[in-house]
This record gives structure tokens, sequence and C-alpha cells, in this order.
């Protein structure tokens, strides 16, 4: 009988430690475009992507690069998006014991060209924001910046059109709450991001959207 009293005392106290996840949406979102083209028409002329954006109307990013090649233009699209999450809430008291950190996205709609079957994930690489960014929609025209600067932390998974991604950033999440590293966001790459005037009409671009950073953690 000892034995078993203890036994339900374990599980009681085992038990006061959890707590339900913390779930954050964006506080922030943006997508950066670097153009590069040469036209004698009408100057340089908005993406497919971007028009894909804009016409969605959500929280979404663009990942990816297109080009664009007739007679009379050359155009050179390069994207890539980033989003920030306050984790603040994480530093209040009482003092909580980060023990998983999880960044989930939906792949929503893009472009393959030349096509390769299924439409696949164009974002291969995310990187840690190395500072404060800003981009499309938040500042459109020539202050939108050529690129949004992050450090490669790791790839990302190859998925369809409608998939739901989940990737691990416990470490990186813990660092923020800690205060070893500043707080910028998260940026999404693809595997290339070829400069210069491109004769050809390929394309590969992604809008992710729906982010959440779901944040599982222990109390005292």
């Amino acid at each position: 009988m000892k034995l078993h009293r203890i036994g339900i005392f374990a599980f009681i106290f085992f038990l006061s430690g959890c707590a339900s996840p913390y779930l954050f949406g964006p506080t922030k979102y943006a997508s950066s475009e670097y153009l590069e083209f040469e036209d004698d028409t009408t100057g340089g002329l908005q993406g497919a992507a971007v028009g894909a954006l804009y016409d969605r109307k959500t929280e979404s990013v663009i990942v990816g690069w297109e080009h664009f090649s007739d007679t009379d233009r050359t155009h050179n699209h390069i994207y890539r998006g980033a989003v920030l999450f306050n984790v603040n809430l994480l530093k209040e008291p009482p003092t909580k014991t980060i023990t998983k950190a999880t960044l989930q996205y939906t792949i929503q709609t893009g472009a393959n060209i030349p096509s390769v079957g299924f439409t696949q994930s164009c974002a291969k690489k995310l990187l840690v924001a190395s500072g404060s960014w800003q981009g499309i929609p938040e500042v459109e025209g020539s202050a939108i910046p050529d690129t949004i600067p992050g450090t490669f932390i790791g790839p990302l998974p190859d998925g369809l059109l409608g998939t739901k991604v989940n990737i691990d950033v416990t470490s990186l999440v813990k660092d923020w709450v800690s205060g070893k590293q500043v707080n910028h966001g998260f940026v999404f790459a693809s595997e290339t991001e070829t400069k210069g005037l491109i004769s050809n009409n390929d394309q590969c671009w992604t809008l992710l959207g729906n982010f959440t950073l779901k944040v599982d953690y222990t109390k005292p």
C-alpha cells in the first residue's frame, strides 16, 4: 500500500509540470524581390509570383525565382520570404522550460517551369534573419529590398502544394528566450539565387502561409 501511494504522488507531481503548448502567429511577415531587367517597352514588369501574393490576401510570403524573356524584354526576379514571432510571453514568470519548438507552415501555391510533374515547393533553405527587415506587402516600388539577409540553419523538406510542413527549431527558440540571440525571425530561400539577365522563361516560386510557432514547455 505504501508503494501504491508513492506512485500516485509521483504521477500527480509529473502532471503539475505539464502545460498546454503556446501557439504563436506571426507578428510580421514580408517578401523581398531582387529585380534585374532590360526592357525596351514599359520598364520592369511585376512578376507572376507578386500578383499571386496580392491576389491571395493572406499572411503569405514568396520564395523562389522567375525569368521572363522575349524579343524586347528580359527579367530576372529572385524572392525571399520572412516571418517574425514574438516569443516574449515565454520569458514571463513562472519560469518555463522549453521542451520543443516547431515551425509550421503550408505550401499554398506556386509554379515549376519546366514542369517536373506535380508542383513542388521551391523553398529549400531555412535561415535565421540577421537583422530587422521589411518588404512586400509593407513596402512597394523602389522601397522593396533586394533581399532579406540571414544565416543558413538547415534545409527545408520537399513537398507538394497543400503540404503542411513541420520544422524543429527548438535550439533557436531557446536562444531567443534566453537572450543568447536577438529574435529577428526566420527567412526562407530557394536552392539557387542566380543573378544576371537570363534568356529563358523558367520559374520556380512558391507561396508559403498559415505560419505557426508551436512551443511545448514545462513549468514548476
